[in-house]
């Protein structure tokens, strides 16, 4: 694949999304939060990962785990502004399997949201962060599903209008053939949790804005109690506050949707017609 397809799956899969303001110096939480490769530590029972996800990272991530005895650990410090879909399950699983707690410091968004934060046996978010979720690797056929087309058709839609259309071909095969299996492992990865992944993709797309009018936010997220109803159980908020109401990050960046609202949304509609066959 060239390099113009590489960063086209790139960017249309779950980079981490970029959260700061237009006009405003990027704050230092966030800086530290997109760190590359991530500053993965073990202190005491406890590991500490601040950074995106990536190749890079993952490295970092096995080489301060490597002589970590069963039981050393009890609980993850996370603040990751997310990153890459497949290096995220990776630090997600050996969570689950070391049953871990997830404490969130400051931000756990996209991957860290999607993979890291419901592989905790049980979940802290600190007094004024946040984690938000804009999408997982299912959100295309959710898409494909709302707009009344097939997956390939969808897939399309990711591809500028200006492209070849030999070049267009071969980035929507390609796309297709890494979702079938990257999907499957992220299928896998749910089931190995006991958790449906309705938290993560049900808001995806223009629903938002047209159901709930909350433009210019970078994702959804759930009070306290409407994570659990969608199988976050274990999950408390160290603020002073209702989570949603209180955390400075929440109200900030993300649109407030209950665990009722994410079920509907992911109930297939009819398709409108605006959504037919896209072309080119």
């Amino acid at each position: 694949m060239d390099r113009f397809l590489r960063a086209g799956i790139a960017a249309a899969l779950l980079a981490s999304a970029g959260l700061a303001v237009a006009g405003e110096a990027e704050p230092a939480w966030l800086t530290r939060a997109k760190a590359e490769p991530a500053r993965v530590e073990v202190r005491g029972d406890t590991l500490y990962y601040t950074g995106n996800f990536s190749k890079a990272s993952t490295k970092a991530f096995d080489a301060a785990v490597a002589a970590v005895a069963p039981g050393q650990l009890t609980r993850l410090v996370v603040s990751s502004g997310g990153g890459d879909t497949i290096e995220g399950r990776h630090v997600g699983r050996w969570v689950h399997r070391r049953g871990l707690v997830v404490e969130v410091d400051a931000i756990c968004f996209s991957s860290c949201a999607d993979y890291v934060f419901p592989a905790g046996r049980a979940r802290v978010i600190r007094a004024d962060a946040w984690v938000g979720w804009h999408g997982n690797e299912r959100q295309f056929a959710v898409l494909a599903a709302r707009h009344g087309v097939p997956l390939v058709d969808e897939l399309r839609r990711f591809v500028p209008s200006n492209t070849p259309a030999a070049q267009a071909d071969a980035f929507v095969r390609e796309f297709s053939e890494s979702l079938a299996t990257t999907g499957k492992d992220e299928a896998d990865f749910y089931a190995e949790l006991g958790l449906d992944d309705a938290f993560a993709v049900c808001a995806v797309g223009d629903a938002l804005e047209q159901r709930f009018g909350f433009t210019g936010r970078k994702g959804w997220g759930f009070s306290v109690e409407d994570m659990v109803q969608l199988g976050l159980a274990n999950t408390v908020y160290l603020g002073s506050g209702r989570y949603e109401k209180d955390s400075a990050g929440f109200k900030r960046y993300l649109a407030q949707i209950s665990a009722e609202d994410c079920r509907q949304l992911l109930q297939t509609p009819t398709p409108s017609p605006e959504h037919g066959t896209p072309t080119r």
